[in-house]
């Protein structure tokens, strides 16, 4: 089995990142939401109440995987419980759970599952993020109950709709039906011709700080829970924040469509490991008939095309406007397991 070495805490530089980073990118479902520059902001910022552990897997001296958890009380069905979740939560973390190649699942899932068998100050093991054909649902299984774990639900936790663009934007058109792409050409037509001459812009890190702003003005005038949303304080720090964080490696990007010269819609975006990921977006409701909410994230599926990006992923939730761009959906699956 695996030896499991345990840090207290993300790491900021040293080996273990350095190991860390490593995996994710070689992990075929790594992506940022997975690596230790996101999660230690995470940490900073929201997650001050948890107590993180950071779970090494090795085979001899070799790093085989990561599974980056935190510890909290939680109100449970059963009353107040300590409930072990994988790192960063869901309010704002798309994607979840271990990194290591696919290889090593069934071995990673093993030796952790067996680790926290042998803790005492735990109730409940919130297993999320699972991705359905990834592997990790049936090794989890296997590997929580050969640690004599008890199965106590299971669930389809929430999807990640995902634009493919294998082959170039080009090749994405012809794979829509063609309502679908009449649909996008009418709109963006229709927006030039009432409002004025399309942009789409890159915003520099430098300007990160303001184009938030705009972003929280749009958005705060959304007439749905977005709005709420941004309307906490500490999600607009946190934006702030990973935007200090993860802008100047543009690892975090803002674009803005300007239509007439004025922004009309901006979108944030979280772009590594081969991975695009649409994080939120938001746009002028003034202009909402003319849907540039809608024009934006087309434009923006050209860029990462272009960019030779063979998806652009709309992240959790099955909002009814991702579904006007043809994306086939990631199913997330959760499980939960408490001691005999």
């Amino acid at each position: 089995m695996l030896h499991v070495v345990t840090h207290e805490d993300v790491p900021e530089d040293g080996d273990v990142v350095s190991r860390w980073e490593q995996l994710v990118e070689d992990d075929p479902l790594g992506t940022t939401f997975h690596g230790p520059a996101y999660l230690r902001l995470w940490v900073d910022e929201l997650g001050q109440r948890s107590a993180v552990r950071v779970h090494e897997l090795r085979d001899g001296d070799a790093t085989v995987g990561f599974v980056p958890v935190a510890l909290q009380r939680e109100g449970t069905a059963t009353g107040p419980s300590e409930v072990v979740r994988f790192l960063g939560g869901t309010d704002v973390t798309d994607y979840v759970g271990p990194v290591c190649l696919p290889e090593h699942r069934d071995d990673v899932a093993e030796a952790y599952a067996a680790r926290l068998a042998e803790d005492a100050d735990w109730d409940e093991f919130v297993v999320s993020g699972l991705v359905e054909d990834s592997g990790w649902p049936q090794a989890w299984e296997r590997a929580c109950q050969a640690a004599g774990l008890q199965h106590l639900d299971s669930s389809d936790e929430d999807v990640c709709p995902r634009m493919d663009l294998t082959g170039g934007y080009a090749a994405y058109l012809e794979r829509l039906g063609g309502k679908l792409r009449q649909e996008m050409k009418r709109k963006a037509r229709k927006l030039a011709r009432d409002a004025g001459e399309l942009d789409l812009r890159e915003v520099p890190s430098a300007e990160h700080g303001e184009a938030l702003e705009r972003f929280f003005t749009m958005n705060q005038d959304l007439p749905d829970d977005k709005g709420h949303f941004f309307a906490r304080q500490e999600m607009r720090d946190w934006f702030h924040r990973l935007a200090d964080g993860l802008g100047p490696s543009g690892v975090l990007r803002i674009h803005e469509l300007h239509v007439g010269g004025l922004p009309a819609a901006a979108c944030v975006s979280l772009v590594g490991h081969g991975e695009w990921g649409l994080y939120n977006s938001a746009y002028d409701v003034t202009l909402g008939s003319l849907a540039p909410g809608l024009v934006i994230v087309q434009l923006l599926a050209e860029q990462a095309a272009e960019e030779g990006y063979e998806a652009l992923d709309l992240l959790r939730g099955d909002e009814e406007y991702k579904y006007r761009f043809g994306p086939v959906d990631r199913r997330l699956l959760a499980q939960t397991w408490v001691r005999p």
